[in-house]
């Protein structure tokens, strides 16, 4: 295990604000809606769409030829439904259709991915839904927390009540029989009746059993900073005091215990949150800036000056480790201070990076223009490297040379949705427009 703020005495790779001379102009918010609109979304949907079995097809080659979808995953299903309902939220081009796509996945989630039998997203789920015989039916907290996510979304994209009543039944599930009332925050994975699968770390092999997201017996960072992000899309439509309590208990697990005084991470902890792994997570680190900044606005009327710190401290601890000053972009993760070890340009840090380095610009006003810059070399590093102009969507993976790696990459698959990149270039959009 890693000791909080370890090696923050060693030599950085890169000296912060060298990157001041010399970058690209600030891009227009109608270069980012032209990509939104002509590269992203038209490569989805209405591809995705299984107008056959309900929800979303997940699986489709580099040029985006289908692929067999045999089975259906919560996190899919969830963020391919919460995109159309965002974009509706945001734009009136294309409302109505968009809202015709949300509420298919919204459908799907009632019908296909609901236990009837115990309440409950269930995690996986065969084609035409209902539990696949193929695996063990589980509940897993991050898969449950998109399922709130993208209801609450359509709720509020759309007004329909069944939107509302299903993350109102998800929430009800998960406080039942998830959360810690002991040390606070969720038992990440449960068996199909809610019995938590294990409070302590166990040696059973749960791999060998279902698809496990995190580890069992901890508590992980990525499951909470998304149950925070499913609780705040929530409270947007819900007014309600228990919902408010858990908003505020998951904001401040995330600020004062998931993000470590080096401003790195908190992968895994025990059930008090005392880190057993600790690591530098950038596009992590970079999304979290954002997700605090966005609750506490709700809780709270504004970012208080503690949780602009905290973000601060994100923003900068991944620029001065996780970015890539000779070839462009983020690295993936690393030690909690030192050079990354896992050295891939990943779709989603990106499009993250966009929306921490924008947040925290607009939280310090006196440095704006360092973030921005920032910003600008991002957004230049995604918009010629990371999207397939040739057939539209971004690649997986780029290498150190910036190019695909491999070449040939599927361009979704149950993990690879248009998630992350939706809400990038909408918060850019808005804040160029701004």
């Amino acid at each position: 295990m890693a000791a909080a703020g370890a090696g923050l005495l060693a030599t950085p790779r890169f000296v912060f604000g060298r990157s001041e001379n010399g970058s690209p102009p600030l891009p227009k918010s109608e270069d980012v809606e032209k990509v939104l609109w002509e590269k992203i979304l038209p490569a989805w949907y209405p591809r995705c769409l299984d107008v056959d079995r309900g929800g979303f097809l997940e699986n489709f080659a580099h040029d985006w030829s289908p692929k067999p979808t045999r089975s259906k995953c919560l996190v899919f299903q969830g963020r391919m439904t919460w995109v159309p309902a965002h974009i509706a939220l945001h734009y009136e081009r294309d409302r109505l259709q968009q809202r015709v796509y949300c509420l298919h996945g919204l459908e799907f989630l009632r019908r296909g991915m609901w236990d009837p039998k115990y309440g409950g997203f269930l995690d996986q789920v065969a084609g035409p839904g209902g539990p696949d015989p193929a695996v063990e039916p589980v509940k897993q907290m991050y898969s449950t927390a998109f399922g709130i996510y993208a209801c609450a979304a359509v709720c509020q994209a759309t007004n329909r009540p069944e939107a509302l009543k299903l993350a109102q039944d998800a929430f009800a599930w998960i406080e039942q029989h998830a959360h810690d009332a002991e040390q606070g925050g969720y038992c990440e994975h449960l068996a199909r009746d809610g019995k938590p699968l294990s409070l302590t770390p166990t040696d059973e092999d749960f791999g060998q059993r279902f698809m496990v997201i995190g580890r069992v017996g901890h508590k992980s960072m990525n499951a909470h900073i998304h149950i925070l992000e499913a609780l705040s899309a929530l409270r947007r439509v819900w007014d309600d005091p228990l919902l408010v309590k858990r908003l505020e208990e998951m904001f401040l697990i995330v600020r004062d215990k998931i993000v470590m005084p080096g401003g790195h991470l908190n992968m895994f902890a025990d059930r008090n949150f005392t880190p057993v792994d600790e690591a530098s997570s950038f596009g992590h680190e970079l999304e979290i800036a954002y997700l605090l900044a966005e609750a506490d606005e709700l809780l709270h009327g504004h970012v208080s000056a503690e949780t602009a710190r905290v973000a601060r401290r994100l923003v900068d601890h991944s620029l001065q480790w996780g970015w890539d000053e000779e070839g462009g972009g983020f690295f993936y993760e690393g030690p909690p201070a030192g050079v990354p070890d896992k050295r891939a340009k990943s779709w989603w840090v990106l499009p993250e990076a966009m929306n921490g380095l924008l947040t925290v610009g607009r939280l310090f006003p006196d440095a704006r223009t360092r973030y921005d810059q920032f910003f600008a070399r991002t957004w230049k590093f995604f918009h010629d490297k990371q999207l397939d102009h040739a057939h539209g969507g971004c690649y997986a993976n780029l290498g150190e040379d910036g190019l695909p790696d491999p070449p040939e990459q599927d361009k979704a698959n149950r993990w690879k949705t248009a998630y992350h990149v939706v809400r990038g270039l909408v918060h850019a959009s808005e804040a160029m427009r701004a």
